[in-house]
């Protein structure tokens, strides 16, 4: 049985983490605008640019974007939902995810994440290997969270907030929106 096919949005660092996930489940190829088309990284093809979306409509009907920055990945997202694309999660096998969580849709939840029971993560988030989102904490929509970091009971990140490597925010701390969290910093 053939894979769905997916584009990858982004073939840098994080697009090739998320490729190396997603092609359990997916034909993948990516979108870069840095790349000639006909190139190949990590095996995967390249096949076009940004303005190629309207075009790659027709083939491919599922897409994601594996780029850090929050606000491009929203507006790629957002043209991309006015074509008629849809958003699948690309979720690593190691990681965990409650029955009795809620994930948006767009997400990637890469090796050994947790988000865990009443936890709610919103749409294009970005989870870092080793991330935890810890019961009724809440993640909102196009937030990038980066390695071993923990988001404890209850906490709030904002909308396109960063937060950085080995970070804890704190049990009912607030991280605002577009906030960009160092890393190895504790937010009370």
């Amino acid at each position: 049985m053939s894979k769905e096919k997916l584009l990858l949005i982004g073939a840098g660092g994080f697009g090739r983490m998320v490729a190396e996930q997603a092609m359990f489940r997916y034909d993948c190829a990516f979108m870069d605008d840095g790349q000639p088309v006909g190139a190949e990284i990590c095996g995967i093809p390249v096949v076009g640019g940004l303005a190629d979306l309207p075009e790659l409509r027709k083939e491919y009907g599922l897409l994601v974007v594996g780029i850090g920055n929050n606000r491009f990945r929203a507006q790629v997202y957002e043209k991309a939902k006015a074509l008629g694309f849809a958003f699948p999660n690309i979720i690593a096998p190691s990681a965990y995810i409650s029955s009795n969580a809620k994930v948006g849709c767009g997400c990637v939840v890469l090796q050994n994440a947790c988000v865990q029971n009443g936890a709610s993560v919103g749409n294009g988030v970005l989870l870092n290997a080793g991330t935890e989102i810890h019961c009724d904490a809440t993640v909102e929509n196009y937030a990038l969270i980066y390695t071993n970091s923990v988001i404890r009971t209850g906490a709030a990140v904002g909308n396109f907030a960063r937060i950085g490597s080995n970070c804890t925010v704190c049990n009912n701390a607030t991280v605002p929106d577009g906030a960009d969290i160092p890393d190895c910093t504790a937010v009370h």
